[in-house]
């Protein structure tokens, strides 16, 4: 269903139009029959009227009596009396002693009292006989059926198309009508849509319609069980940060200290502790991924310099860069935006570590970072083997590594990096893309930010 508010209208206008229907066809059928019968109480008065007339009077004086006495309500139909009513009159013998000028001369109908249906003079006629013993006399009249029925008609569409004319105002009617009950619901829905994130308290409305009850508790009892929910989230969090760290750290310790307390350590050892380290690194990035994640991660977002940002990511991870002997440009200037300090770090932290660890040694990396009109844009790009374009779509899946652990780099990973930069992108409203480096001839992540403000751009590098 596309609105409730359409199909409430569109029901209740064919609803009317079809009562309406019914109705005026059952009032169409009734007026009419109650036309019939005055129409032939009419042709009784002109029968009476014609059994009085002095058979010395002409054809045309009778027609004239005829309209003025009994027709003037006909004058609108154009047609003189003649042509509207047709008349004879016989004596007892049968023989014809006056017609009107469309009567035939023969009978119209045969001498019997009562109404009949005859065909003369090119049109169907209501045909009236009676009797009068005192004048000796047998009077026919009769009435043209079509406009007995363009009469009827007439009259009946007067009372019909008012009705007609009617339903588009009923239709205008109920549509502000049905969208004055509706209202209820968009305030709640507006209710609802202009809450910051955060705000998981109950929706109050004032009168709210009791239809309208059982949607308002059910989304009030849904906030707060989804309150309920992200405070287990973030206490188990918060656990799990503390009791796996713990181990973790405890693990690494151990085996540094045996490390120094062999003269030859062995090759399995070393390969715990890379284990260990990446087991760390995992866990990390888990819990990363958990903070990080668009419906969990409740944010109050503020103006970030991400230039500047990207200056401090990088001086304090630099290390792993200088011991690949790696060249690392930072380009651009100062561009600001609406985001979220530690997210957006963790951003830039897993671009440069990505960028590092899956380029060989002595490769070029370079990030840049410009504004341009409403948009801030950010570049990293590497000479390293890049990423096949059927796999781009892919790389952002979790735990998802191109080859595996089979990596041609042999470098571990988690699989969750790009997978917690486009979690981080997403909560920005911003938007991501991966393509060939031109310059480079490696990976491009291309990132566009909805800017706040403009800067002065200027360069800045670091090798």
């Amino acid at each position: 269903m596309a609105s409730i508010r359409l199909f409430l209208t569109f029901t209740l206008i064919a609803i009317i139009v079809l009562v309406s229907f019914l109705s005026s066809l059952r009032g169409y059928r009734e007026s009419m029959s109650e036309a019939e019968t005055l129409f032939d109480m009419q042709l009784q008065e002109h029968a009476k009227l014609l059994s009085l007339i002095s058979p010395s009077t002409n054809t045309s004086g009778a027609a004239k009596l005829l309209e003025e006495l009994v027709l003037p309500q006909q004058s609108d139909l154009e047609l003189s009396a003649e042509s509207l009513i047709a008349y004879q009159v016989f004596d007892d013998q049968g023989r014809l002693v006056m017609r009107s000028v469309v009567a035939p001369s023969a009978a119209m109908s045969p001498l019997e009292v009562g109404y009949s249906d005859r065909n003369f003079s090119g049109y169907r006629w209501r045909v009236l006989v009676v009797h009068n013993p005192d004048a000796q006399r047998w009077v026919m009249a009769a009435q043209r059926v079509d406009v007995r029925y363009e009469l009827a008609e007439s009259v009946i569409l007067e009372a019909v198309i008012p009705t007609v004319l009617s339903i588009p105002l009923a239709a205008l009617l109920i549509w502000f009508i049905v969208g004055y009950g509706l209202r209820p619901i968009e305030q709640l829905a507006q209710a609802v849509r202009s809450r910051e994130v955060s705000d998981l308290s109950a929706v109050r409305l004032d009168n709210v319609p009791r239809e309208l009850t059982p949607l308002t508790l059910s989304t009030n009892d849904l906030l707060r069980r989804l309150q309920s929910s992200f405070n287990r989230e973030k206490r188990f969090a918060a656990d799990a940060a503390h009791e796996l760290r713990t181990p973790i750290s405890i693990l690494k310790v151990q085996v540094h200290n045996l490390l120094e307390e062999m003269a030859a350590p062995s090759a399995s050892l070393q390969e715990l502790q890379l284990s260990i380290d990446a087991m760390g690194h995992l866990v990390e990035q888990i819990l990363v991924l958990n903070r990080m994640s668009p419906d969990q991660y409740m944010v109050q977002f503020q103006p970030v310099d991400l230039y500047k940002l990207a200056q401090e990511v990088i001086s304090s991870e630099y290390e792993p860069i200088l011991e690949r002997e790696q060249h690392f440009d930072l380009e651009g200037g100062s561009a600001t935006i609406r985001g979220d300090g530690t997210a957006l770090r963790s951003l830039i932290s897993n671009l440069v570590a990505n960028a590092s660890k899956y380029s060989p040694v002595h490769a070029r990396i370079r990030m840049r970072i410009a504004q341009r009109g409403t948009r801030v844009s950010l570049l990293v790009e590497d000479s390293g083997p890049g990423i096949p374009l059927d796999y781009r779509e892919r790389v952002f899946d979790r735990f998802y590594r191109l080859d595996g652990d089979r990596h041609a780099s042999g470098v571990g990973g988690s699989g969750l990096g790009l997978a917690i930069v486009k979690h981080i992108v997403e909560m920005h409203g911003a938007d991501i893309s991966l393509s060939s480096s031109k310059e480079l001839g490696g990976l491009c992540v291309s990132i566009q930010f909805d800017a706040v403000q403009n800067k002065q751009d200027h360069k800045g590098r670091l090798s």
